[in-house]
């Protein structure tokens, strides 16, 4: 086992997660052509703690590649929809986390 994989393994490193785009920038393309688009995502939710109720709430950054890059590029603020992926840090920099996006699927609102 690598030191990257960990105790638990590369599956310990994923995430699914309701959210609400509140931020999108620009999609713009690697040099090798690559879509790129980067954001931030809102959830908001009731979990369960300590065997008690609380109200979860939060932003965070996103990154995301390829063609669903290009589809939510189109998305309006305040889309929802559920994201997949894991957490890496920002940069070589910066070891605050960013989730990496790999598969998004929009939530039909009800209304």
């Amino acid at each position: 086992m690598t030191e990257e994989q960990g105790a638990i393994g590369p599956a310990a490193n994923s995430f699914k997660l309701a959210a609400t785009l509140i931020e999108c920038d620009a999609l713009r393309l690697t040099p090798a052509g690559v879509p790129v688009l980067k954001g931030c995502l809102e959830h908001r939710s009731l979990q369960t703690e300590n065997g008690m109720q609380r109200e979860v709430r939060f932003e965070t950054d996103f990154v995301l590649l390829g063609d669903q890059a290009r589809l939510l590029a189109q998305a309006p603020l305040g889309t929802s929809l559920i994201a997949s992926g894991f957490m890496a840090a920002r940069s070589a920099r910066s070891r605050q986390g960013v989730m990496h996006i790999t598969s998004i699927e929009f939530v039909a609102s009800g209304g």
